[in-house]
């Protein structure tokens, strides 16, 4: 089949390397002029890992990629709130966003991707689909696949009346290197009234790390936030957060709000099929924004290959909307109940995680395992 890929992120470049694989005719079309992704950190878990089998894109991602056994919760005095081991058997990874896109789009043919092309609109008709481009003429398909993201060109086209929420807090990033971890297996999450901070080990003594501040989505007060305002409202945090905003250089921060799409009831618009964020974009409190943008690639590269067309993608429809809801929900509870800044609210919150055993906290993501790849 001739297929199109709309948005050449990591869901995008992961489902044409594997169509490309199966003998399809791919063209990646991405709007800007270079392939890049926008922040600083991202983690990868056993999910995807397992679906990749023993393909050798699974190989390049855990040899650039920290193997994180044990995700760790504590208050800004650093006293220990839960402690959730990972699901044994399987492998879950942090490594840098622009390191995952490279080691995925070494596995892309280079001459199939488009930089620059601009999607305007999207044809669908009985036995084809026609891409209308902003500079380039129009092309017609025998499939499009939108993965271009929380303000998809391609979902605006075919469903022009989805809800993108605003969940009310604002999250700085940034990376940094030469910081001696106590526990380099290990991320690790301060809950507090003055925000949240997150410290992920990556590979070579790098860390990521993240601070999730509740704002107003119109609020300009934080965009001239630097790492002497962040220093300063984070003071009194344990000496890891100290350690990693003092190594962190004055530029290089990034800071986006935070959003998510309220689910949608299907994935697929007859030749056009969404993916990614373009279908489900979900807070990163349960890590699984690009895992699950590639497992859709992979469950929709799987389908094809196993079942006739229209059986394929009522296959997929079936196998990612309602997982990818339960996501989006799942994770939109836990920013809320972690946003908190509500004095009492935080002190029974507090209470209630250290009595609950890491055993049932675990139990709550094992659903994110549990889903068939064709």
């Amino acid at each position: 089949m001739k297929i199109a890929v709309v948005g050449a992120g990591i869901g995008g470049l992961t489902v044409a390397a594997l169509l490309q694989e199966h003998g399809h005719e791919v063209k990646v079309f991405e709007k800007n002029q270079e392939l890049s992704e926008v922040g600083a950190g991202i983690g990868i878990g056993g999910n995807v890992i397992d679906k990749l089998h023993n393909h050798d894109l699974a190989k390049g991602i855990k040899n650039a990629g920290q193997i994180i056994d044990t995700l760790a919760i504590a208050d800004n005095s650093g006293t220990a709130l839960s402690k959730i081991k990972l699901k044994r058997n399987t492998i879950n990874l942090t490594l840098e966003r622009q390191s995952l896109l490279e080691t995925i789009q070494s596995y892309v043919q280079s001459s199939s991707i488009y930089t620059g092309y601009q999607v305007l609109s999207i044809e669908n008709e009985a036995n084809k689909v026609t891409v209308h481009f902003e500079k380039h003429e129009a092309e017609t398909f025998d499939l499009c696949i939108g993965a271009d993201g929380l303000h998809s060109s391609v979902r605006a086209s075919v469903a022009p009346n989805t809800k993108v929420n605003y969940q009310g807090y604002t999250v700085f990033r940034g990376l940094v290197n030469d910081v001696q971890l106590k526990d380099a297996n290990t991320a690790t999450e301060y809950w507090s009234k003055q925000g949240r901070v997150g410290i992920v080990p990556l590979l070579n003594n790098k860390v990521y790390w993240f601070i999730a501040i509740n704002a107003k989505i119109h609020n300009t007060e934080y965009q001239t936030y630097g790492k002497p305002h962040l220093q300063a409202r984070f003071n009194n945090f344990p000496n890891e957060v100290r350690e990693v905003l003092d190594k962190q250089s004055e530029t290089g921060i990034l800071l986006h709000n935070i959003y998510d799409l309220k689910p949608l009831k299907t994935f697929v618009y007859n030749r056009t099929v969404l993916l990614g964020d373009a279908a489900h974009a979900t807070t990163p409190n349960l890590g699984q924004g690009a895992g699950q943008a590639m497992e859709d690639a992979i469950v929709l590269a799987n389908c094809l290959e196993t079942y006739d067309f229209d059986q394929a993608l009522e296959r997929y429809d079936k196998l990612r909307v309602k997982h990818t809801k339960k996501i989006i929900k799942k994770s939109r509870k836990i920013g809320k109940v972690a946003q908190s800044t509500q004095r009492l609210f935080i002190k029974v919150r507090n209470a209630i995680a250290k009595r609950i055993p890491n055993s049932l906290l675990a139990r709550q993501t094992k659903f994110i395992y549990k889903t068939k790849d064709k």
